[in-house]
Order: structure tokens, then C-alpha cells, then sequence
């Protein structure tokens, strides 16, 4: 790929790309402008080595520095820092996630995601996004937390209002609806916080208040990572629900080869984790004048991470725009990279495969209804569908 544009970027340079309806399209229009490139007063990185050296030099592409525009009046751990405290926080997140504490929820997740499938199949229809994408990882977070599962639903839209602060992806002053979920959401959390505290359980907020010594946390540590898990584990999960299901409703030949190898499942999420990745422009600000792919981005820029460009590159292989099972294994940047890369990836990954297969348990023959064409929110903090309803047999069993 070429370092210098094919062309200025004009103002709505973001707004203008064609990812509504098509990612090749988008991420192709974004590359083809460069490795780096300044717009509308941003910088972006789109090539894979250009977004690789941001993950390898946190000290120069600043997570904290970003996250400060959000105003949050709790710090959001881990993401919103920076070494050398972000250290301290990912050593006692770490084995909370970690895959043997996935595998202790894994057959909880399956009656729970099979309960919600369960509610629509002998329908004949479903809309994806709200009665199974938006619903199913709320209950994991919630089933996480130990908290209620019954809580459910106005978790959820608490969280839905605060998400859609921020639609084209930039923060301005809130609106009072969403000052109203965010304090909903903020006493809601401290409420169960402080019962926990004095009662602790077997769940993640139970064993972040149980740390002593210098390495406990500070109430506000605890109510913004339960913020930022909220925020950050349920609209990327409810995104990727619906572009697998899409796709595969895209291609019956696609879907018969999942549904009769079941095995192939875990192939199929990371290739459309690379494809579709939902939190695809990740923001750093740099903290000194950095040169990247032959380009002086300055001190205090604002920048965005193209994941969703890098994970297309050619250095993936020959069809990086295809979805290939073969070559699943390639690896990806979805989940980011470096000291920042999620932590929360082994669980959305075990989400995201438990739902597949007990959709497909279900109702392995599934279709677009005739006419329509999915369409993500754009522009978007985090890309999504905004719905995907489904056709099938009604009761249809394997």
C-alpha cells in the first residue's frame, strides 16, 4: 500500500464513506487515501504496520488522553490508562477473565442464550438485533457481576441511551435523557457495590473488593471498570451477534458447511471478527510529535486506530476481503493490540460461539426476509446493524 494520498480527504470525510452497506467499500475508501492520513482535524492509521507500531508505543499514543474528552466522572479502568498504572489494574483483571473462569459459566450461558432462542423459534420469524443480540450478552455481564437476571431489560436500556450518545463516534454535551441512565446506571451499580462489600460473593466486582494492600481499589476504580464492562461488553457482542447471523443468512452454502461442522464455528467468528470488527476506529491522542509511515502526526493530535482497515490488509493473504476458514488462524486486530488488547476477548469469544451453536441447534435453516438489505449505523461509535430480522420454519428442529 502506497504512503502518500490519492487524494485530500474533505470535510465529512468519515460521514461520506460507503460502510453502510458495504465494509470492503468503506475500508477501501479509508486505505485509499494512505497509511496516515489527516481529516476534519484527525489523524488515521490504516495500515497494519502503522496501527502495530501505535499498539507497541503506548507511551506515544495515549489511551488516558483519549478517553478524558468522554468526562467521565469515574475513571474507566483499564482503558482509559496508561503505564505504569494500567499494570496494576490488568493483573487483577486478567484471571478474572481468563478461559478457565469462561468454561466454569459455559453450560449457565447455554441454558440462558437457549431460554431466549426458545422464546422465538416456533415463530417462523425473528428480529435479531433486540431478541437475541441485544438481550443474550446483557445476561452474561449481569450473570458476570452477580447481579439479577431479572434486571434485564432496563439494564440494558440504560445502557442503550448512554451508548447512543455518541453515534458518529464524537462525544458533545449529553442530553438529559442520557444524564438521567447514566445515573440510573452509576446508582444502580453502587448500590450492588456496597451490598457486596459487606457480602461477597463468587463473581468479578466480589473479587476486585475483596484486594488488599497496594493493590486494592478505590471505590471509583470499581464503579468505572463495572461502567466500562457495561459499555464496552455488550454493543460489541450485540454487533458481532448480528454480522454473523448476517452473513449467514447472506450464504446458505456458507451456513450448511457451519451447520453439518459445527467445529468449523470457532473459524467463522474470527473471520468475521476480522471482517466486521465493531469497534473498528480505536482514538489515542499523542503525547510528543511522532513520525509514522513517513508522516509527522504532532503533539496532542487526536487519533483514530482503522482496525477495521488493518485487518483487511494484504499481509493477511490473498482474499483479505473474504471470508476464509481455512485460514482463520491468521490472527487480527479486533480485539486490539499491545498493553490495551481487550481483556474481555476469551469471553466474548465463548459468547459468541455458545449462541452460534444453539441458534443453529435450533434453527439451522434461516434466511433475509425477500427485498431487505442489512444496513449498519453509520456513522457509528461502534458498528452494528440496526436490525436484521430473520425467516424460518416456524419449530424448525433439527
Amino acid at each position: 500500500m502506497q504512503n502518500e494520498p490519492s487524494g485530500v480527504p474533505t470535510m465529512g470525510f468519515v460521514e461520506a464513506s460507503p460502510m453502510a452497506l458495504d465494509r470492503t467499500a468503506g475500508w477501501n475508501y479509508f486505505k485509499e487515501h494512505g497509511d496516515v492520513f489527516e481529516s476534519d482535524g484527525s489523524w488515521y492509521l490504516t495500515s497494519l504496520e502503522a496501527v502495530r507500531y501505535a499498539h507497541r508505543h503506548p507511551e506515544l499514543f495515549s489511551s488516558a488522553r483519549a478517553f478524558d474528552t468522554l468526562g467521565s466522572p469515574v475513571p474507566l479502568v483499564p482503558i482509559a490508562t496508561d503505564p505504569p498504572d494500567h499494570a496494576r489494574f490488568r493483573r487483577a483483571l486478567d484471571p478474572l477473565v481468563a478461559p478457565r473462569v469462561i468454561r466454569g459459566l459455559e453450560d449457565e450461558l447455554r441454558c440462558q442464550v437457549g431460554e431466549i432462542i426458545d422464546a422465538f423459534v416456533g415463530r417462523g420469524s425473528c428480529e435479531i438485533v433486540e431478541e437475541l443480540a441485544k438481550p443474550y450478552p446483557t445476561q452474561v455481564i449481569l450473570t458476570m457481576f452477580g447481579l439479577p437476571l431479572e434486571d434485564r431489560d432496563r439494564f440494558f436500556a440504560w445502557v442503550d441511551v448512554i451508548i447512543n450518545s455518541a453515534a458518529d463516534g464524537s462525544f458533545g454535551d449529553p442530553t438529559p435523557e442520557q444524564v438521567y441512565a447514566g445515573l440510573a446506571l452509576f446508582t444502580y451499580m453502587q448500590e450492588f457495590i456496597d451490598a457486596k462489600r459487606k457480602n461477597p460473593g463468587h463473581d468479578m466486582i466480589s473479587s476486585i473488593l475483596c484486594l488488599t494492600g497496594d493493590a486494592e481499589w478505590t471505590n471509583e476504580e470499581v464503579l468505572g471498570l463495572c461502567f466500562l464492562v457495561t459499555l464496552a461488553g455488550l454493543d460489541t457482542v450485540t454487533a458481532s451477534i448480528g454480522f454473523i447471523l448476517m452473513h449467514l443468512a447472506r450464504r446458505p452454502d456458507l451456513r450448511r458447511r457451519i451447520v453439518e461442522s459445527p467445529e468449523l464455528t470457532i473459524a467463522l467468528i474470527e473471520e468475521i471478527l476480522r471482517l466486521e470488527a465493531p469497534a473498528a476506529l480505536t482514538p489515542r491522542v499523542t503525547t510528543e510529535d511522532v513520525e509514522v509511515a513517513g508522516k509527522t502526526i504532532p503533539a496532542g493530535s487526536s487519533v483514530f486506530l482503522a482496525l477495521g482497515a488493518a485487518n483487511r490488509s494484504e499481509e493477511w493473504g490473498a482474499t483479505p476481503d473474504e471470508i476464509d476458514l481455512d485460514h482463520a488462524g491468521r490472527g487480527h486486530l479486533t480485539f486490539g493490540g499491545g498493553i490495551h488488547r481487550c481483556m474481555g476477548s476469551h469471553l466474548a469469544r465463548r459468547e459468541l460461539c455458545i449462541a452460534i451453536e444453539e441458534f443453529h441447534r435450533r434453527i439451522p435453516n434461516y434466511s433475509l426476509p425477500e427485498g431487505f438489505e442489512p444496513r449498519l449505523v453509520w456513522p457509528s461509535g461502534t458498528f452494528h446493524l440496526s436490525e436484521l430480522p430473520l425467516v424460518f420454519s416456524a419449530g424448525d428442529e433439527r
